[in-house]
């Protein structure tokens, strides 16, 4: 099947891993230097046109050779708190599947959303998941637990695509893409904030600091990224610019510094300047010289140590992983499906 140019470039969701470490802990227990050190996550990507989920083991960098396969286009993914689950949105048949991450194994019964489900996310506690539906602007909402979709949807702006929840799990911040705003939603509630915020053109993804006090908003008509208050519900009035077409944003588990994906989806093979640029969380200044990375980079994530971001290369089917610290991109992508959307990655694991 070849996916629609307008299919593989309107749709994914960024989900942001956190993890604690052991401060002060009682004797015996492991420090939080060790536990980093020997933290082990798995990468989940999402394979449009291959209709299926690659998982990478990020610390060794190497891609299972069995990917888990859909019968329907996957988009969003997003894994729970806990490790034991990821949840994958299926753009086309308005459905939105499960994966035990422990088995690997997809559960076959799809829960039914709205219409054309493009970003998902989970609240901090594990027990939500919050769904974009692209095509009817609204917000599913499924119980975890029991797999089960709330009666009512929430309606939001225009063309919603991309989700974040506070640290707190108290308010959702959802992108609205064709009606240039974000909508916040009261997690207790289910309630939508009557007034929502404008930032710039075509927003896209949104990440929101650990602290809880700043989201970033990548807008990917005007090449910049807007930031809110979160207490407030404001913006900034100056927004940062980054590269073309920014989409995927994520930020470190320091919240020091956020990393965006530029890509222009009009060519392929992509021009020179598909990138990640990193910016400044403190002094809200781009870093002068972005990351190269692969084709038409889509969406990005970072692991729970703060060692690693996990890059989608959409148009050339694979993923780049990027040092943190140093800023430097491994010089091997490694391949996974067809038009890689969307990366979640796990909690530490063994």
């Amino acid at each position: 099947m070849v996916m629609p140019q307008r299919f593989r470039w309107v749709f994914g969701f960024l989900v942001l891993g956190l993890s604690g470490a052991l401060v002060g802990a009682a004797p015996g227990a492991v420090s939080a230097e060790a536990a980093r050190a020997r933290c082990r996550t798995t990468a989940y990507v999402t394979n449009g046109v291959s209709s299926s989920v690659s998982t990478i083991d990020v610390k060794t960098r190497t891609k299972n050779p069995t990917d888990i396969a859909f019968d329907s286009l996957p988009s969003g993914v997003a894994v729970t708190p806990d490790g034991k689950a990821a949840f994958v949105t299926h753009v086309l048949s308005g459905t939105v599947s499960t994966i035990d991450v422990k088995t690997r194994t997809a559960n076959p019964a799809g829960i039914t959303v709205g219409s054309r489900p493009a970003g998902v996310t989970v609240t901090p506690d594990g027990k939500t998941a919050f769904v974009t539906n692209n095509a009817i602007g609204t917000v599913s909402t499924i119980d975890v637990e029991s797999r089960t979709t709330k009666a009512t949807d929430i309606p939001v702006g225009s063309g919603p695509v991309g989700a974040a929840i506070t640290p707190d799990g108290k308010t959702a911040f959802v992108t609205n893409n064709a009606s240039g705003t974000v909508s916040t939603i009261d997690v207790k509630t289910t309630n939508k904030h009557a007034t929502d915020i404008p930032v710039g053109s075509a927003p896209f993804g949104v990440a929101i600091t650990p602290d809880g006090t700043t989201a970033f908003v990548t807008n990917n008509g005007s090449g910049t990224l807007s930031t809110i208050d979160v207490k407030t519900r404001t913006k900034n009035p100056t927004d940062i610019p980054v590269g073309t077409n920014p989409k995927g944003v994520a930020v470190t588990p320091n919240g020091k510094t956020v990393f965006v994906t530029n890509a222009n989806p009009g060519a392929e093979p992509a021009p020179s300047g598909d990138s990640v640029s990193t910016i400044d969380v403190k002094t809200r200044t781009k870093n002068p010289t972005d990351i190269p990375v692969g084709s038409l980079p889509f969406r990005v994530a970072i692991t729970p140590d703060g060692k690693t971001a996990v890059v989608t290369n959409g148009g050339g089917g694979t993923v780049s992983t990027i040092d943190v610290k140093t800023r430097t991109k491994n010089p091997t992508d490694i391949a996974v499906g067809t038009d890689p959307i969307e990366v979640a990655v796990t909690p530490c694991h063994r």
